[in-house]
């Protein structure tokens, strides 16, 4: 069965940009499980085949392994802090401000950067970029519009100040939309874009291997400007990992970070 799975994982790491065996093996194998229930296969040397003889399969499979729900304002005190402590900080310094929200999903984390930089008068000020493996999640999240689920933590005033009624739901501002820019790339490698200020990149340490999370960590700290910020998620802790001696905590109960000069 072990090899079954190895043999599965090699597969799907040929044919996809997702390192499966960077992460965790419980959750990588509770989420291949939905997608072999689905089909009413029981082992994955029989999904291996199904996905050999059926390609669409792999992205069927993809959009599962990658799904992240999220909602605008995720742990609302978490941006609160942002609002209240980190950005005026932003505030009292000069020049343009980069914020990346790694592994965004469908843009509601960055998308909420973006409200509360304008709340805070520093939007004209800010690039947001986005970042997710899934093209189709990607595109989702350039058209700015979401389900009323996606609203449970949200201020209504903020929904009807940043937010229109459509067809499909409610589409974020064509103002709030233009500040943040989404692209496709694998939290493994080095972006592309400029230095940051603050990087958001939360719930995806806890589902990757120690390895995996130590190359993400030197990832961020490169990608960090001093005295940059690092967020991670509120179930997930820089402990055990070498690289977490890159960073010193600014709140331990938001699990904010700022990048040392070493």
């Amino acid at each position: 069965m072990t090899n079954n799975f190895q043999d599965l994982l090699s597969y799907i790491e040929t044919k996809t940009a997702f390192k499966c065996r960077r992460y965790k093996e419980k959750p990588l194998k509770r989420r291949i499980a939905v997608r072999m229930r689905a089909l009413g296969l029981t082992d994955f040397c029989q999904y291996h085949d199904h996905i050999k003889n059926n390609p669409s399969e792999l992205k069927k499979l993809l959009d599962t392994l990658t799904i992240n729900l999220s909602y605008f304002f995720r742990n609302p005190e978490t941006f609160e802090y942002l609002k209240t402590s980190i950005f005026p900080i932003f505030k009292k310094k000069m020049g343009s401000l980069t914020f990346w929200s790694a592994g965004c999903a469908q843009g509601e984390e960055p998308y909420s950067l973006a409200i509360i930089a304008q709340e805070s008068s520093l939007l004209n000020r800010v690039k947001i970029f986005g970042t997710d493996i899934d093209n189709h999640t990607l595109e989702e999240a350039a058209r700015g519009i979401y389900s009323p689920t996606a609203f449970q933590y949200t201020p209504d005033h903020i929904v009807a100040h940043y937010f229109e009624k459509t067809k499909r739901g409610l589409q974020i501002n064509e103002e709030i939309r233009q500040r943040v820019h989404f692209l496709n790339l694998d939290l493994f490698e080095s972006s592309s874009f400029e230095p940051c200020d603050l990087i958001m990149c939360r719930n995806v340490l806890i589902y990757v291997d120690r390895d995996a999370q130590s190359v993400i960590l030197k990832n961020f700290y490169n990608r960090l400007k001093s005295g940059g910020f690092l967020i991670i998620g509120k179930v997930e802790l820089l402990i055990g990992i070498p690289e977490a001696e890159l960073f010193e905590v600014v709140s331990r109960e938001e699990h904010i970070y700022m990048k040392k000069n070493i």
